[in-house]
């Protein structure tokens, strides 16, 4: 007879047991720890105790454990496995019936479980739902940010959330929520507000990720360590679900409130544990037999060793004579500097890398050649870090007696702006071009560049010396060179002595790529598994190149990027990464029998910096003088930052916080300050001297008023997504030293009194004194309203110039406009003979004045808003009842996402969102009486020779996806007494469009036949109007484009990426820089236009007509695609056009077509940009590099352009002045040969 069942939760950080007497069902023991890493021993410690305490043993107990460390346990003790999310599942329906939902947070998983009632069973079933490759929103980041802000733990479980105040912190990933707690410490936020901020995000992240569009009904039980013993999280979670619940109309028992049906119950950290017993109990008697503590010593002291030696792989050399090799074609070179000599003047131009880690120096010479550099860790703060360099560059050169002139500076990296901005440099180059032009200054034709820094990681892909692409991890940590470091350093080792221990490894654990959280966690394991710290690092460096080329940049075959790969940034110093990366590089080249030329940067730290220095060194060349402030001003900078309240930005709605850097490099001391005495030498002042002083001395309120700042804490942001936070230190001119009493030794210390300038302003500007604000936009780097208006005021007039067709067809489509009225007159409804159903259709036809139909914009919507305006005005609908949602935003997104239970497209994913919008908001305002979202099947075409018109699959299906989100639970569209429409639709077949359009719109409406056939051609005649007038104004911009020999850029995307919110308004940026915008659907489509770039082909009989694309594309079935490729082609005919491709992430359509699209442009010479994998998150610093990028390279092929057509324009007048000197000539031979006659 089995007296005990025993539960055993071995969990990520913890375990957690239990052992119940079978008789009487009672709990009679249990304990909850952390294993510190040490899971089988605190398990051998448990059951130990629990035979000691309560008598187990294998003649008695039968046992059953779970958790993610439970398998590995389960065959030594012979304990039965149970899956985590059944055993709590047991565990809830057991001893809470009434729980509908469940929330567990782990140490390194996140569990969301929904309970519904199963009408046949008449049991409950279960829909789990968990985290997966990711530990945000787990415990783990918790522990993380904790062990940074260093709270007692008795202090972090009585941490609050209600009444604090909450910013903004990332809640997807552990690295990226401390880069936004270390950002709101350095600005002197509080630790609760930080934690507090911590649990919201948490929240959210599990909310919006975890439910799968399910509503988490109550009751709710709140499960895990964190919510169990942290009070801020259970506040967090009361505060957030009721929100759900009032969106989603959840009914509240009577009489309870919202916060009490969320609860975390008795003994909540040991749910696992005593749902495995449930499950054993209705096992047979045999299943989990209980075999005693015996195999688990023996693996404890033997079998993990042997377990290690089975897992582990080989070091990252197999022999002494690999490593030889490899150290002989990798080690570099030491730097050697220039030799100085005595009296000699130094010219030269200065680079400067104000990297996220590190901060970086060179001085290049006339020719090009590197005189000196110099390379330190970053203070975090760019101005003190600038100075230093410049300090250490001056040292190498005037040691020697030498003299520097600087005849130029640039400046790239993360702080580039800032450090352009304080030293009046020459140009501030963004890192990917500052990279590129250092290897193709080293290194004949570069095909990729690998550039892994501190923080950041960049793959650079190059075509004929010009980006093509590059990925940079934006989104995820995983990779970089500052988690090596800290792991090198948290092992109290060297970042030196990495490579050599790496090295030294015989073999090496098993790492798996991905989130830096969970590979802490794997070198916790692998220690506890008896790794040495070599041999860890070997894994480490081994698993980089998977992190770089697999999980940020997803390209796993190499090859198709080119073969010669050059290797920069920083990392590249450290040989066993090198090795690393040699080794995956030619592993992937292996299929196709190639082999890469792979190249470490001669100076891979300093790259940046050297490409920053030769833009200086061209534009000096192209007669460039410097605006550099010179060499006595950087070493006197003085400089004070301020972000607080009192930067806030709120020229627009978002209220974004700025960094004000008030930097004055005069280094000069302030008028003002002349009457204040100062002893001239260490002696006691004269009477005279003291009556002086006290004559002169300011008013006290004057001198508090006026005190400057010790300290002025502040993050340094430059608007893009690396950013950096730091603490600026101001220097304070010094104290002026005042003894009061001939011959005492009082000395009273008073600051020099401070003058502002007047200007309108929250923070005042000393005199002397210039402010960078570093702020998120154009409107935000002002305070006052007018200079705010002059900004906007320059920018609209570049707008105005510069025509951004994606914008204006985002907003044209959608405009109402005046259209024939086409509906039938009222029938008679009075008379005898008068039927039933002439009397309904006249009660339809009698409420389309009053009818209020919803669409949401969104999808091809963007192309066929104009033919749904018209079909609805003809008919009698009025316009303000024809109600749009609102354009895309992350916040229209986000207040709908939590619907979704499928994750397609984001095109198709905001689907959802936007159905949201229309029912919380227009609906709300003022009732709705239908949604109309059609599934497009086959859309309209101008081109010719197609195989097919259709639409996408996943946007066709999208209405049906939005209807099931919205009718998963509960009718939402019935509750709201609205109709939702989503039938078939062919726009293609003008009749066949007709037809479905009648029989849907007819019974609602009230329509006869043939008037809904007038109002279709209405519709289709607004459509073709629409398209029409935009070409023509694209036409007229197109000619003015070629009469100033300028560059237009082509976005070859979608209609759908009309959408701002879509597109992330990268157009926009394009548009103020200068260049006009078109896109695939409106460029322009005028014969002579067509003849001019099509007509050779026509009549060499390559293509039957412009407007056909069989020639680059056979599978012409899908019209998006189609309108790509067609302006793909359109786009590589025309001299002043270039070509943008844009892309959303899972589009299957686009997938296919890449390589064409880029051959097609290719092929012609022209410069072809990408931004593909579009997604909800818009990461602006890799957008701002993108541009900024593409911007530099343009710029220089118009220059080109210009060069190439003024000696054309040359080469043309010559040949004039020839052609007339000879026909001149030939008049005089005529002349003399007539008068010789």
């Amino acid at each position: 007879m089995q007296e005990f069942l025993v539960g055993l939760d071995v969990g990520s950080t913890t375990v957690k047991a239990i052992v119940v007497d079978a008789a009487s069902d009672k709990t009679i023991w249990q304990d909850y720890q952390r294993h510190e890493t040490r899971q089988p021993e605190k398990v051998l410690e448990f059951l130990r105790r629990m035979e000691a305490d309560t008598g187990i043993s294998p003649a008695n107990t039968r046992i059953f454990i779970t958790g993610s460390g439970g398998g590995t346990i389960a065959e030594m003790v012979g304990a039965k496995f149970v899956q985590e999310v059944h055993a709590v599942s047991l565990a809830v329906e057991k001893l809470h019936p009434e729980v509908y939902s469940v929330i567990e947070l782990g140490g390194q998983d996140a569990k969301i479980i929904v309970f519904k009632d199963d009408e046949e069973t008449g049991r409950k079933k279960k829909i789990p739902s968990m985290n997966d490759k990711c530990a945000g929103g787990t415990g783990a980041v918790i522990d993380k940010i904790n062990a940074k802000l260093k709270i007692p733990a008795v202090e972090l479980a009585n941490q609050g959330y209600h009444d604090i105040k909450l910013h903004k912190v990332a809640g997807k990933c552990g690295v990226f929520a401390e880069t936004d707690i270390n950002g709101l410490q350095k600005t002197g936020t509080p630790p609760d507000e930080l934690m507090a901020s911590l649990f919201e995000a948490i929240v959210l992240q599990n909310l919006s990720v975890l439910t799968r569009g399910h509503t988490l009904r109550p009751h709710v039980l709140l499960l895990g360590g964190p919510n169990g013993f942290i009070r801020g999280m259970r506040e967090a979670w009361q505060t957030n679900i009721p929100r759900m619940w009032k969106e989603r109309k959840v009914e509240i028992p009577e009489g309870m409130a919202p916060e009490d049906l969320i609860k975390v119950p008795d003994n909540a950290q040991y749910f696992a544990a005593l749902g495995s017993v449930e499950f054993g109990k209705e096992e047979e008697p045999e299943v989990g037999h209980y075999l005693g503590v015996e195999k688990l010593l023996y693996y404890i002291d033997y079998g993990r060793a042997e377990e290690k030696a089975i897992s582990g792989g080989k070091g990252l050399v197999a022999e002494d004579a690999e490593l030889v090799a490899f150290k002989s074609a990798y080690k570099k070179k030491k730097f050697l500097p220039a030799e100085f000599f005595p009296g000699q003047v130094v010219s030269g131009f200065v680079g400067i890398d104000g990297g996220s880690t590190s901060t970086k120096a060179v001085v290049l010479g006339k020719e090009g050649e590197i005189l000196c550099k110099t390379y330190q860790l970053s203070n975090g703060n760019p101005i003190q870090d600038t100075i230093e360099m410049f300090e250490q560059l001056r040292e190498q050169i005037e040691s020697k007696g030498a003299t520097l002139e600087v005849l130029g500076v640039g400046s790239t990296g993360y702080a580039k702006d800032i450090i352009k901005d304080v030293l009046n440099a020459d140009v501030a180059l963004v890192e990917t071009v500052a990279h590129t032009e250092s290897a193709l200054k080293f290194y004949d034709d570069p095909h990729v560049i690998v550039d892994v820094g501190g923080q950041d990681i960049k793959l650079i892909v190059l075509k004929d010396g010009r980006v093509k692409d590059f990925k940079l991890n934006t989104q995820c940590s995983a990779g970089n060179g500052y988690f090596l470091q800290s792991t090198v350093e948290g092992f109290g080792l060297k970042v030196e002595e990495f490579a050599d221990l790496a090295f030294s490894a015989k073999s090496m654990p098993s790492f798996g790529y991905g989130c830096a959280v969970f590979m802490q966690s794997d070198i916790v394991n692998f220690q506890r598994q008896g790794w040495r710290s070599e041999e860890i690092l070997a894994g480490l460096a081994d698993v980089l190149p998977k992190n770089v080329f697999l999980y940020v940049a997803s390209i796993p075959n190499l090859a198709a990027l080119g073969s010669r790969f050059v290797l920069q940034g920083g990392t590249q110093n450290n040989l066993a990464v090198v090795k690393a990366e040699v080794d995956f590089i030619k592993s992937s080249f292996r299929a196709n029998g190639k082999e890469p030329e792979i190249i470490v940067h001669e100076h891979c730290g300093e790259s940046g910096a050297i490409g920053a220095a030769q833009e200086a060194l061209r534009l000096w060349r192209n007669g460039r003088q410097t605006t550099f402030v010179g060499l006595e001003a950087v070493a006197n900078i003085r400089y004070r930052t301020t972000r607080n309240e009192d930067t806030r930005c709120y020229f627009c709605k978002n209220n974004c916080l700025r960094t004000f850097i008030d930097v004055d490099v005069t280094g000069q001391q302030n008028s003002e300050h002349k009457h204040i005495h100062a002893v001239d030498e260490d002696r006691a002042a004269t009477p005279a001297e003291v009556a002086q002083v006290l004559n002169t001395l300011p008013a006290l309120e004057h001198i508090q008023a006026n005190l400057p700042p010790v300290e002025s804490h502040g993050s340094c942001s430059t608007g893009g997504s690396q950013t950096s936070p730091s603490v600026f230190k101001a220097k304070i001119e010094p104290l002026v030293q005042i003894q009061l009493t001939p011959g005492s030794n009082k000395i009273v210390e008073l600051p020099k009194p401070v003058e502002f300038q007047p200007r309108k302003t929250k923070v005042p500007l000393r005199k002397g004194e210039q402010r960078l604000i570093i702020a998120t936009c154009e409107k935000g780097t002002v305070e006052d309203l007018d200079e705010m208006k002059d900004i906007k005021a320059d920018i609209d007039e570049i707008k105005a110039v510069n025509p951004n067709f994606v914008d204006i067809a985002a907003h044209d489509v959608f405009r109402q406009r005046e259209v024939e009225l086409v509906a039938d007159a009222l029938p008679i409804t009075k008379g005898l003979f008068i039927s039933k159903a002439t009397k309904e259709r006249a009660s339809r036809m009698t409420q389309r004045k009053d009818f209020r139909v919803g669409i949401p914009r969104l999808l091809n919507t963007y192309t066929y808003a104009p033919f749904f305006n018209a079909y609805f005005a003809s008919l009698g609908l009025k316009s303000e009842n024809i109600i749009y949602s609102d354009y895309t935003t992350p916040e229209l997104y986000r207040a709908g996402a939590s619907r979704g239970a499928i994750d397609p497209c984001y095109p198709s994913k905001i689907g959802i969102a936007h159905v949201y919008n229309l029912l919380a908001v227009k609906h709300a305002k003022k009732p709705l009486n239908a949604i109309w979202f059609p599934m497009y099947d086959v859309l309209h075409s101008h081109l010719v020779n197609l195989t097919g018109s259709n639409a996408c699959p996943t946007v066709t299906a999208t209405p049906e996806t939005v209807k099931a989100a919205f009718m998963k639970e509960s009718d939402i569209f019935a509750e709201n007494n609205v109709l939702y429409i989503d039938p078939i639709l062919n726009l293609q077949d003008e009749r066949l469009c007709a037809d479905q359009m009648f029989k849907t719109w007819g019974p609602i409406l009230g329509l006869a036949r043939e008037e809904n056939e007038r109002a279709i051609a209405v519709g289709f005649k607004s459509l073709q109007e629409c398209e029409a007038e935009i070409r023509r104004q694209a036409r007229e911009t197109l000619d003015q484009l070629e009469r100033e020999d300028r560059i237009g850029i082509v976005m070859l995307g979608r209609v759908y990426h009309h959408d701002p919110g879509l597109n992330h308004e990268i157009m926009e940026e394009f548009q103020k820089l200068g260049y006009p915008v078109f896109s695939q659907s409106t460029l322009p489509l005028d014969e002579d236009l067509l003849d001019r770039l099509f007509g050779d082909e026509v009549r060499a009989g390559l293509i039957t007509h412009p407007l056909d694309i069989s020639d680059v594309w056979k599978n012409r079935y899908s019209t998006s695609t189609n309108h790509k490729v067609w302006a793909a082609k359109f786009t590589a005919r025309h001299p002043n056009l270039v070509a943008l491709e844009v892309s959303s992430f899972k589009c299957g359509h686009d997938a296919p077509i890449y390589g064409v699209i880029e051959g097609i442009i290719e092929q012609s010479g022209t410069p072809y940009f990408s931004f593909k994998d579009l997604d909800e998150n818009k990461p602006s610093g890799s957008i701002r590099i993108r541009v900024e990028t593409i911007d530099y390279f343009l710029r220089r092929y118009r220059e080109d352009i210009v060069k190439r057509r003024t000696a054309e324009v040359g080469i043309e007048a010559q040949l004039a002045a020839f052609e007339q000197s000879l026909r001149t000539q030939a008049g005089n031979s005529y002349e003399m040969a007539v008068a010789g006659d």
